[in-house]
């Protein structure tokens, strides 16, 4: 027979389990990545214009919630919140609007990661800024694409651009990158400086549409380097070259009709998933906009994109 006190034990245990299950059940990774732009400037704007130009832009580099730098240069550490302390820095490639080996030793990063076929110069070259500096020097560590890098509780994918620095380091060509970057359920691609998106990015990222759920083990098993099929769910990516598809730039930087295109494109066929009202930035923006608000740039460009700027800080699904 069930008596009151039985029946009060009996509930006090189940709650007991109940909450004991509760405390056992991981919660769902939190959606967003924390993206504060501390440049959105190409190569041609100048520093020294900071105080002159209201609409001023450093030169392009992101904190990644606010631990982990994408590029990085001199005139971006005013933008860095105050306290903060990145610990990684993420090299693109090696021209001096992304690279300085004196502002990643000054930065205080404690591990630089760029990619393996320029290794030794970014070794030689930041250790010869810290002695100079007299601080100590980041861990310069290489990165290959493909393969993925675990940092400060993001994981972090170099894709290959469509970009050329022409340096050459004991005969091998320097490779730019870009960056996949993953949090639980979001997956932001930083696309900056390239020509549009590389079939060979496109694959590594899981984004290209000849890649499906149905012959994905097919390219596996040809020994082809590609990632499972998933859509990225934010995007940023340079805009160089501005309103001029035919700009002389185009074998190496892109424009908003080449950044629009590639984003309708990955929406057609499910393979960027952005939240619902979340538009693709658009950076790394050329001297046209030199006058120009984000607002006023916002005003001009198709539906569904929108201009960094510097300081900006958004959360991206």
């Amino acid at each position: 027979m069930t008596t009151r006190r039985s029946f009060i034990a009996a509930a006090g245990a189940f709650a007991a389990t109940g909450a004991a299950a509760e405390e056992e059940t991981p919660l769902p990774p939190q959606r967003g990545i924390r993206v504060r732009f501390l440049g959105s400037g190409a190569a041609g704007w100048k520093p020294e214009w900071l105080e002159k130009h209201p609409c001023m832009r450093r030169q392009s580099s992101v904190l990644l919630e606010g631990k982990v730098l994408i590029d990085f240069t001199e005139c971006a550490f005013d933008m860095i919140p105050e306290g903060c302390r990145p610990e990684a820095l993420f090299q693109t490639h090696s021209h001096g609007d992304h690279y300085s080996p004196k502002a990643a030793v000054k930065s205080g990063v404690k591990r630089m990661y760029v990619h393996e076929t320029w290794l030794a110069a970014a070794k030689s070259a930041v250790a010869a800024a810290a002695a100079k500096l007299e601080l100590p020097a980041p861990e310069v560590m290489p990165v290959s694409f493909g393969v993925p890098v675990e940092e400060c509780g993001l994981r972090i994918t170099p894709v290959p651009a469509n970009h050329s620095t022409s340096r050459v380091t004991d005969g091998v060509l320097e490779r730019t990158a870009l960056y996949l970057v993953e949090k639980g359920p979001s997956r932001l691609l930083y696309a900056t400086d390239t020509g549009g998106i590389t079939g060979d990015a496109a694959r590594m990222a899981g984004i290209d549409p000849h890649i499906t759920a149905g012959n994905y083990m097919n390219y596996i098993k040809s020994g082809t380097c590609v990632a499972e099929p998933k859509a990225i769910t934010a995007l940023v990516m340079e805009a160089t070259d501005a309103d001029f598809d035919d700009d002389f730039r185009m074998f190496v930087h892109s424009s908003v009709q080449v950044v629009h295109r590639t984003v309708e494109m990955l929406k057609r066929y499910g393979r960027f998933t952005p939240p619902e009202g979340q538009p693709a930035y658009i950076t790394h923006l050329g001297l046209k906009y030199r006058d120009w608000s984000a607002e006023m740039i916002d005003a001009e460009l198709p539906e569904g994109l929108r201009a960094a700027s510097d300081g900006l800080e958004i959360v991206l699904g």
